[in-house]
């Protein structure tokens, strides 16, 4: 069993597509593996993705509506959360992807990472086959299954403004998007 939780509609349509804007007309660098801005960026074997420096005005909106959703999230998990890390606004062109791996909140991780106790994404367009200037390819946020049953594998479904929310040692990876473009917005949320 995979525990994760998700919420529908934490964004309305227009939201998303307004953030899919600024994401992608944002100036953005090369991700790095613990999201904060002094880190260097991955290896391109890794993860391959831009993060976005959008406006302090949608970072603290974002940050907001991300404090809001904590009930929710600790009453799922039966956690005490304490705060919420800066939102990273994540851009995904075709090829970019991030290789299975955890957040946090695992003996494997010996940095500041480890006090990750959930790790939350907020899918900004949809994912499809069908061809459309809106969605992409590929790009699957897929959740692996823990060490009592290593091949399970979930694919969360990208709704727009809907919110995924999993357990930060949970195993997981973004696969390569195939075609056009994936806006995410990922945060994690640390114990108390």
């Amino acid at each position: 069993m995979i525990d994760y939780i998700e919420i529908a509609d934490v964004f309305d349509g227009a939201a998303c597509s307004a953030l899919c804007v600024e994401i992608r007309a944002a100036v953005g660098r090369p991700a790095g593996l613990l999201g904060r801005a002094d880190q260097k960026m991955a290896w391109p074997e890794i993860r391959k993705t831009v993060r976005a420096d959008v406006s302090q005005a949608t970072e603290e909106r974002v940050s907001a509506l991300l404090a809001q959703q904590k009930a929710a999230l600790e009453r799922h998990f039966g956690l005490l959360l304490g705060q919420v890390e800066k939102p990273q606004f994540l851009h995904y062109r075709q090829g970019d992807f991030f290789v299975p791996h955890q957040d946090g909140n695992t003996p494997l991780i010996h940095d500041e990472s480890g006090f990750r106790k959930i790790s939350a994404v907020i899918f900004l367009n949809r994912q499809s086959d069908n061809p459309s200037p809106k969605s992409y390819a590929g790009g699957s946020l897929v959740l692996h299954g823990p060490y009592s049953g290593p091949g399970l594998r979930v694919a969360m479904p990208a709704l727009p403004g809907s919110l995924v929310a999993f357990r930060s040692e949970t195993t997981h990876e973004v696969t390569p998007v195939t075609r056009n473009e994936r806006f995410t917005i990922v945060s994690w949320y640390r114990g108390t």
